[in-house]
């Protein structure tokens, strides 16, 4: 991932990338700008660039007025806002372009991980070809597209606790009918298959970050990290801790 990370205070960049790095440890790329203009002036060359995470209230410009130039020039970009609590005018305004979430000061390691973790989910489904074609044997266009919202549901909300109710509401399905249909089409049970995608999100964050046993759980949607450790030793023959030392 290439980040820009765009702060007048540079305690507060130096820390926001510290912590981004702690969450992100492979195959990524942070830039600093201490403002708007500085920022703007930097993606003029640039190219290859995912996500910007700014400041609202900055000296030179803003963070609205930079979301807004650059949603120009670069109108895939990802954006995240960081504001104040008295400054939840700016960032509902900054909602209105388009960006993908805002944090309130002071930042929490969790919640910023947990929208980095989206961001890359999504980064990942936009260059990557579907695979549920040559995957899956499926025969009906409707239940194909059934199949693959339902995958991507699971994998949006998959910090939560989803149920099979909670999935079924929002495709406007009768929860059985979902339960048999994914059943019939993948060979597999829907709840196995989310536990399997907790699972292999469990795995990349033990890998690739430096986040603690208790914070993983609580990204891949399971409160109970003893639960959490049960079940990963379950699914892979290792503790959560054994399986990053491997």
């Amino acid at each position: 991932m290439n980040i820009l990370l765009v702060e007048d205070e540079q305690k507060i960049r130096q820390g926001l990338k510290k912590i981004i790095e702690d969450v992100i440890t492979s195959k990524l790329r942070i830039t600093e700008a201490s403002n708007g203009r500085e920022a703007l002036d930097w993606l003029k060359t640039q190219d290859q660039v995912d996500l910007i995470i700014t400041d609202i209230r900055m000296s030179e410009m803003n963070g609205i007025e930079l979301i807004k130039r650059a949603k120009e020039s670069h109108p895939s970009l990802f954006f995240v806002v960081i504001s104040g609590y008295d400054e939840f005018v700016y960032a509902r305004e900054a909602l209105r372009y388009g960006v993908t979430d805002y944090l309130l000061k002071p930042i929490e390691r969790v919640e910023l991980a947990q929208v980095l973790q989206k961001i890359s989910l999504q980064l990942y489904m936009t260059t990557q070809p579907t695979s549920e074609t040559t995957t899956t044997p499926l025969t009906d266009d409707t239940d194909r597209l059934l199949i693959r919202r339902v995958r991507e549901l699971v994998n949006e909300y998959l910090n939560q606790d989803i149920s099979l109710q909670f999935l079924a509401e929002r495709v406007y399905l009768n929860p059985k009918y979902l339960s048999y249909t994914f059943k019939r089409e993948t060979g597999q049970n829907l709840s196995d298959f989310v536990t399997e995608v907790r699972m292999e999100k469990a795995r990349k964050l033990l890998r690739e970050t430096t986040l603690k046993v208790s914070e993983i759980a609580m990204m891949c949607g399971i409160a109970n990290h003893k639960y959490f450790a049960s079940l990963f030793k379950q699914n892979t023959g290792w503790t959560p801790s054994e399986f990053r030392d491997q």
